[in-house]
């Protein structure tokens, strides 16, 4: 049995800022942004939004696009690393801003920037298993509000962007923009774990929150840059390959790559070693940044609203982040207009 994206949507701030901007809190130059990451600007929420604001927009949009309203939702799955609160999840924050939802059942996945191959995967399953028939997918990021705004972590703060995405999957292809789901594949490893990560709070150290530790400034991103380059790279190009083989395609089967928008030298590194034209990747992060959980539903809706999928034509969904966890999806376009 099949599933099909019926509807996509995105949100993302009226705040722009720019490297021009952001430059002098982090001791470098805008140029040095640009060269080290491919990003010219992001967006940055206001005081006032939230995470799940974000997200019920998104949503929102997604189901105005799919032609569905919240009633005719059976489940909604939502990502994010920086939630309203630690407790409750995004999920039913979200939910509750949704106009006229069902009590449905909200769950939360916290995987982070590969939050679409696990909300597909599960959406897929329910599905498949007439647990549901039509599910919302989300994700969203105010990682904006929670970033070290100084020069050590220059190189991990200059990344990243706020906004969010959303995807409807339903059983039948119910309009004539829909996306075959055809197969998800999923991978992750532990033992990179401390590569990127937030340490505080915790139960790793003496309490949940401890005052030293975050003096020491362990409840902000750390990333160690040269591992997940490298990691990214090779995990990512043996997840398309896998991906391929396993469905009988080659590389050169695959009209359109929508990749996380990690860094767009690690972009281009995915695509050379891929042998992928650029041209055939979607990139939005010199606009966006690095929106982490959101980026590829937000590269995703952007790539469908601006008609860059042909009836018939093959997508592949690239995705890396912490964990490490990776992995990738194959979408087939409708092959009606």
């Amino acid at each position: 049995m099949s599933c099909f994206i019926v509807g996509s949507g995105a949100s993302l701030p009226e705040r722009v800022v720019t490297n021009a901007q952001l430059a002098p809190m982090l001791g470098v130059s805008a140029k040095w942004i640009e060269n080290n990451s491919g990003i010219r600007e992001r967006r940055w929420v206001e005081t006032h939004q939230s995470t799940s604001d974000l997200a019920a927009a998104a949503l929102t949009d997604a189901l105005h696009d799919a032609g569905l309203n919240a009633e005719q939702l059976d489940y909604l799955i939502g990502g994010t690393i920086s939630p309203d609160y630690q407790v409750p999840g995004i999920a039913p924050l979200t939910l509750r801003k949704l106009l006229n939802a069902r009590q449905i059942p909200a769950l939360d996945i916290r995987v982070g920037c590969v939050n679409i191959l696990y909300a597909l995967q599960i959406a897929r399953a329910l599905i498949e298993t007439r647990a549901a028939n039509n599910v919302a997918c989300f994700g969203a990021e105010a990682q904006s509000k929670g970033l070290d705004l100084s020069a050590k972590s220059a190189e991990i703060s200059m990344l990243f962007g706020d906004g969010a995405g959303a995807l409807i999957v339903s059983r039948e292809p119910i309009n004539h923009s829909s996306l075959r789901v055809d197969d998800v594949l999923i991978r992750s490893d532990g033992s990179f774990a401390e590569d990127l990560c937030v340490r505080a709070p915790g139960t790793a150290g003496a309490r949940w929150i401890d005052r030293e530790e975050i003096s020491d400034g362990m409840h902000y991103t750390v990333m160690n840059g040269r591992t997940v380059i490298l990691q990214a790279v090779r995990k990512l190009s043996d997840a398309a390959i896998e991906i391929a083989t396993h469905n009988r395609l080659t590389l050169d089967d695959i009209d359109l790559v929508i990749p996380h928008q990690a860094n767009a030298n690690l972009l281009k590194q995915v695509s050379k070693r891929l042998g992928i034209a650029e041209d055939r990747v979607v990139m939005n992060l010199d606009r966006y940044g690095n929106t982490s959980g959101a980026s590829a539903f937000i590269a995703l809706e952007e790539a469908r609203r601006k008609q860059r999928m042909h009836p018939g034509a093959r997508l592949m969904v690239l995705a890396f982040g912490a964990g490490f966890t990776w992995g990738a999806a194959l979408l087939t376009s409708s092959s009606e207009n």
